[in-house]
């Protein structure tokens, strides 16, 4: 079976206007073209589409089954049709993002929002990886853009510095970590579980690195993280955004160490330098970063 567009057009035409003259009208095309689509249609399908025993030529049964899927031949034509213009205009067909998950969702899911609010038919794909996990997801999927927070080691990346964000050294009220005075020592922290995501990479130079190799669980992500740490399972480096009011309210403590109870991270958002962003990536830079790519 081959049914062309053409086809479908001429049964949409009929079932809307009623005649052949008014399909043939409607579809700028000539009665006997009509007719002929018509005809060519009933022996493709080798089913009896239309009934011709009345005053007027109506669909039978069959013909009003097989107009459901002529429409969706059309409708599929629109939307290839929409798609083509949309990359003409320069949106590009996908845009895939990768980001460390110490970084804010918010900012880029807010990016996307507007940019789809404006019409961009771009489809979005935005994963968060950990570490130098995220790096490993960039090269495989051959993401787009990346926003890390250890330097990456792939060439040919260009790299614009972002914001810095603090992470806090947290433990919940009730847990005995938060409840002792003055400067924690490493021997106090060994005595407890210290949470990880993903286990932490040498190049943050995090204060309880050395802490890492005694008593330690992995976790898949900060909202897990978090969890754990409010049900006083252990204690561990949370993003400071994600830990305000907990803070505020004193369910967290932040605990104080000789060396300071929170971190800095120094994020960097990335793309590669032998191709050119489209119109989606150059928005997600230009907000993001304030500069033009």
């Amino acid at each position: 079976m081959n049914v062309t567009l053409e086809q479908a057009r001429a049964l949409d035409a009929l079932a809307r206007h009623g005649t052949f003259a008014a399909a043939a009208g409607a579809l700028r095309k000539g009665h006997t073209a009509v007719l002929y689509a018509l005809r060519t249609l009933e022996e493709q399908t080798e089913l009896t589409l239309l009934d011709r025993r009345g005053y007027r030529t109506r669909l039978t049964p069959a013909g009003e089954r097989v107009l459901e899927h002529c429409r969706k031949l059309l409708a599929a034509e629109r939307e290839l049709e929409a798609a083509c213009a949309e990359i003409r205009s320069g949106w590009e067909p996908t845009l895939r993002i990768v980001f460390d998950g110490v970084f804010p969702a918010e900012p880029l899911l807010r990016i996307v929002k507007e940019l789809r609010a404006e019409g961009a038919g771009t489809r979005f794909h935005v994963s968060a990886e950990f570490l130098a996990g995220v790096e490993a997801a960039f090269a495989r999927e051959e993401a787009d853009l990346m926003v890390s927070v250890i330097p990456p080691t792939l060439p040919g990346l260009r790299t614009y510095r972002l914001p810095e964000l603090k992470a806090v050294l947290v433990a919940h009220r009730s847990h005995p970590l938060a409840k002792r005075r003055g400067v924690l020592k490493d021997e106090e922290l060994a005595e407890h579980l210290l949470l990880t995501v993903h286990g932490s990479d040498p190049r943050l130079q995090l204060s309880t690195a050395s802490l890492e190799t005694r008593s330690t669980v992995h976790l898949n992500d900060f909202a897990a993280k978090k969890v754990a740490i409010m049900e006083g399972l252990g204690y561990g480096w949370l993003p400071e955004h994600l830990v305000t009011r907990e803070l505020r309210r004193g369910e967290l403590k932040a605990l104080k160490l000789a060396r300071g109870s929170t971190h800095a991270f120094q994020p960097q958002l990335h793309h590669r330098t032998g191709v050119k962003p489209g119109r989606a990536a150059r928005r997600v830079v230009q907000v993001l970063t304030g500069v033009e790519p």
